[in-house]
């Protein structure tokens, strides 16, 4: 999943490809799932979607809900080999948040959250109204008009508009879903000529339920006046 690129979806088999090449060539892969991980596409970490497994990993966000600053870079073993042996090859690097203690403890709490409510267990069906309302825009005779593609994966579902201003990260036409949906009372961030929604992971489904519609409601109404 690419993020602010617009909310693009590729398949599985492009990464497997991507690791069989680093592979081959001795190249590191780095993935980087601060927006993807902690369940957004479904299992916990997209890149299980592929089966593979990177040499560097990025997280965070997702460690404290995105409100208090927290990240992590896990390694392979190799890689971890290569800071071994001494001070002359130790990795001294290190920054004003390191080992911040506020975001730790909330970081304990957002996993036990996770295990508490079960959370992977009920992006399923999130994930499957999403889907479904998403591809209702883009089926609707007047919200379609408009539509360019939809896209769904996991609790992430995005429409590509047309717009007459040629479309792009800087397109009218998401804002101006915006201002229908503000009017509505949803707030959504559009990139460009994308619509999207990126839920908490836990949202009460009638909460849910009700931004999709709100989605919907706004698509339309664009279409209407274009």
């Amino acid at each position: 999943m690419q993020g602010v690129a617009g909310m693009r979806v590729y398949p599985p088999a492009y990464l497997r490809a991507v690791r069989d090449l680093c592979t081959r060539h001795d190249v590191l892969l780095i993935l980087d799932e601060v927006f993807t991980g902690y369940g957004r596409t479904g299992p916990m970490w997209a890149s299980e979607r592929a089966e593979v497994v990177p040499d560097l990993f990025c997280l965070a966000k997702g460690f404290t809900g995105g409100v208090l600053p927290m990240a992590a870079t896990v390694t392979s073993k190799k890689v971890q080999a290569a800071f071994e042996g001494g001070r002359g090859r130790a990795f001294l690097y290190g920054h004003s948040f390191c080992g911040n203690p506020l975001g730790a403890a909330v970081a304990r709490e957002v996993l036990a959250v996770y295990r508490d409510e079960r959370v992977l267990e009920g992006i399923g069906e999130r994930a499957r109204r999403i889907r479904e309302a998403f591809e209702a825009i883009a089926e609707d005779p007047v919200s379609g008009r408009i539509v360019r593609e939809v896209r769904a994966i996991g609790a992430i579902g995005a429409a590509e508009l047309r717009d007459t201003d040629g479309g792009g990260y800087v397109a009218h036409v998401g804002w101006r879903v915006y201002e229908e949906a503000m009017r509505r009372g949803a707030y959504l961030r559009p990139l460009g000529d994308v619509v999207y929604v990126t839920p908490p992971l836990n949202v009460p489904l009638d909460e849910l339920d009700r931004l999709l519609a709100i989605v919907q409601d706004s698509v339309r109404a664009v279409a209407a006046s274009s």
